[in-house]
């Protein structure tokens, strides 16, 4: 069985879908901050600021005679905490007012606007990238306007740098979101398959299979393990118990018996006897589901045709069910397999004496055996009274009777004994409600591996 079926139910899933949409909006946040620092935008800023500087200073130069110009100059941009570069010369080159040394340019340059490094103190150590333009006044003089571009420049560098950055950080965040929930859900499953395992076949011994020790998941595998350990080991104990018990009575128990042979009286003799074979036969299937479980009985495996297996029993139960006026149908195909013969012809009369036994006079029988493409399949159904669903469960429990069943001769040890035979062959017990479809009835399903 599967915890979590589908990955996107999953709560480490929805986790991760907040985490990588979070993540998403970041990136779309840095690339749009991106693309605004590093486009035209900041340009075009700076561009219509230093139109507003040229225009500033052609007013003034036309307004404002030469003998004050600088100094009006001055007080129009001393409010302005990053003052433009400007530099006015006369036709004769002279330089009449500006925040240069000199003209930035050794003669006028034929491009009069654009961007280029200009040294505004006259040295070559010192330069700046600026955006400038050139443009010529009424009379005849020229006007250098530029604005420093270097922290713009700065910024888009450092934008593009850190949104690079951020963009991986922010993918490797989605990516490690997805790859965390995936995981847990993987572990998750493997530890639900592994105890649906246990529960289905009743295999102690099964254990959560641990790769990892630094996620909080490997630790709880771990002390699962632990309990498992312990509740094995306690199992075993009572398991040990009881066949020790089985085993020391079933000797005094036989001479008891030998002893009720002598009673005089025939008709005690024989509910005594009885009474007496029904408690060692008890006790022999207790040491007899005991040998089997613990894989003693696999020295008996060979090359074995379940098909006659199951003729053969059907042929020592024929006379039962004539005699009760059951109606049997078969569908046996041909299977061969690997197995202990003997412990299959058991566990397959088990299963049939039972439905004889349970389904009632007149009631049909129905035994088919095939084979799929991995698996050998014996089903046997009968339409009597059936079981509740809700006993199923408890079907292969030593001792446990089914509520129908209380008022039948029995012991409540054949369905445990089937169930460790199939067991020993690694195959599966199931059990089937109305399985014929009648509206009532009771079917056991042997699946084998091939």
């Amino acid at each position: 069985m599967i915890a979590i079926g589908t990955f996107t139910r999953s709560s480490s899933f929805r986790v991760g879908v907040i985490l990588a949409s979070l993540s998403i909006a970041a990136i779309l946040f840095v690339v749009y901050t991106w693309k605004v620092s590093s486009g035209d935008s900041l340009l075009r800023e700076a561009e219509s600021a230093l139109n507003a500087d040229t225009l500033l200073l052609r007013t003034l130069h036309k307004h404002i005679p030469k003998s004050e110009l600088q100094a009006k100059i001055t007080e129009a941009f001393s409010s302005d905490p990053a003052p433009p570069l400007y530099a006015i010369i006369t036709a004769d080159t002279a330089l009449l007012a500006g925040n240069v040394s000199r003209w930035p340019f050794e003669t006028t340059p034929a491009q009069r606007k654009g961007t280029m490094p200009i040294s505004p103190d006259g040295s070559d150590e010192t330069q700046i990238d600026t955006l400038y333009q050139i443009v010529e006044l009424s009379d005849g003089s020229l006007l250098f306007t530029g604005r420093n571009i270097d922290e713009l420049n700065t910024a888009q560098w450092v934008a593009q740098t850190f949104g690079w950055f951020v963009v991986a950080l922010l993918s490797i965040v989605c990516v490690l979101s997805f790859s965390v929930a995936l995981y847990v859900v993987n572990r998750i499953n493997r530890m639900s398959a592994t105890a649906d395992n246990i529960i289905r076949t009743g295999s102690l011994r099964e254990r959560l299979e641990i790769d990892s020790n630094w996620d909080d998941l490997s630790q709880l595998a771990v002390m699962f393990n632990g309990m498992l350990d312990k509740i094995e080991a306690s199992v075993d104990n009572i398991k040990s118990v009881t066949d020790a018990i089985a085993h020391d009575l079933r000797t005094p128990l036989s001479r008891l018996r030998g002893t009720l042979e002598n009673i005089d009286d025939p008709s005690l003799r024989e509910r005594a006897t009885s009474e007496a074979d029904t408690i060692l036969n008890m006790f022999n299937s207790l040491l007899r589901i005991s040998d089997i479980e613990s894989k003693r009985q696999r020295q008996g495996f060979t090359e074995v045709s379940l098909h006659t297996i199951v003729a053969d029993v059907i042929e020592l139960y024929q006379p039962v069910m004539e005699n009760q006026e059951m109606p049997l149908s078969t569908d046996i195909g041909d299977v061969t397999m690997t197995g202990d013969p003997n412990l299959l012809f058991q566990a397959v009369a088990n299963a049939i004496d039972n439905a004889i036994k349970y389904a009632g006079m007149g009631k049909r029988i129905d035994v088919s055996l095939r084979q799929t493409s991995r698996r050998y399949i014996l089903a046997i159904s009968d339409n009597g009274p059936g079981i509740e669903g809700s006993e199923f469960r408890h079907l292969e429990r030593r001792f446990y009777r089914a509520s129908a069943s209380r008022t039948s001769h029995g012991n409540g040890l054949g369905l445990s004994l089937v169930s460790a035979i199939v067991a020993l062959h690694n195959g599966e017990v199931w059990f089937v409600d109305d399985p014929l479809c009648e509206g009532a009835g009771f079917g056991i399903v042997f699946s084998f591996p091939k």
